[in-house]
């Protein structure tokens, strides 16, 4: 008997230390999750405040960029509209200058579309956009920048070929990729080809021209914002596509080969009932 009243007092002592240490282990345990939600919080906030330092680093830089490069083709607008007002001036010298003070006033409309195009980021609003449309759309806005000897075509290989997105933004992109195709031309010759085709559930378009393409030791650096090798070129131009690119859940990127330069943009493609 009193050897069983021992082994119960034992059991029921063990029962206790076993519920106090379970208790304690729950507790601390409940003590481990806060603690792992509140630096999962904290890393979160790091993570945006990180992210939002840079962004306004980005867009500083953007700034001071943009007062720098607004300043050249101002003071080009400005002299140009001073000889208007010049006696003795012909008509064919006055409508000589007014097509400069546009060339000018058109760079700058550029560089701060690029800019505003590159500071807005994803913040797009997306919807179905036909591809066919969106080329004819880049085709349209292209047409005050051929010269008379610049050939542009496009081409749609997939017709019904649509993506969700924000046909404005995607339209200034391909504009983007096309103005550089045009601009890589130094005589005026420039030959620009838009295709679009279905390529494993993504519209596919590819930006060709017949110039001397992108030098292999600067092919890295393409994308980066402000990089450029014209001294009138914004560097923005291929970011922003990049950018728009990533809004879109798609890609762009230079494709090896040539002649001249391909830049291919693809895009995840909408069903045929999306």
């Amino acid at each position: 008997m009193m050897a069983t009243a021992l082994a119960r007092e034992e059991l029921t002592e063990a029962f206790q230390t076993f519920t106090e240490l379970s208790g304690a282990l729950e507790q601390s345990y409940r003590e481990l999750e806060a603690q792992v939600a509140r630096l999962n919080g904290e890393l979160a906030e790091a993570r945006i405040e990180r992210v939002r330092q840079e962004r306004l680093a980005t867009l500083g830089e953007m700034a001071a960029r943009l007062a720098h490069d607004v300043r050249t083709p101002l003071a080009a607008a400005l002299l140009y509209a001073s000889r208007l007002g010049l006696d003795g001036v012909s008509d064919a010298d006055r409508r000589d200058i007014a097509g400069k003070i546009v060339a000018r006033l058109k760079h700058l409309e550029r560089l701060v579309a690029d800019m505003l195009a590159f500071a807005r980021g994803s913040g797009v609003r997306l919807v179905r956009c036909d591809v066919g449309a969106l080329l004819e759309s880049t085709a349209q806005s292209l047409a005050s920048r051929l010269g008379p000897r610049a050939r542009l075509t496009i081409s749609t290989l997939a017709p019904g070929l649509a993506v969700l997105g924000n046909a404005e933004a995607l339209v200034g992109a391909l504009v983007n990729l096309a103005n550089n195709a045009l601009d890589a031309v130094a005589d005026g010759d420039a030959r620009v080809e838009i295709e679009a085709r279905a390529i494993d559930g993504r519209a596919a378009i590819r930006v060709r021209d017949n110039g001397p393409g992108v030098p292999a030791e600067l092919r890295a650096r393409i994308f980066d914002p402000f990089f450029t090798t014209r001294p009138t070129g914004t560097g923005l131009g291929l970011a922003v596509v990049k950018s728009v690119a990533i809004a879109h859940g798609g890609t762009v990127r230079l494709e090896d080969g040539g002649p001249g330069a391909c830049f291919a943009l693809e895009l995840p493609a909408l069903g045929a009932d999306a």
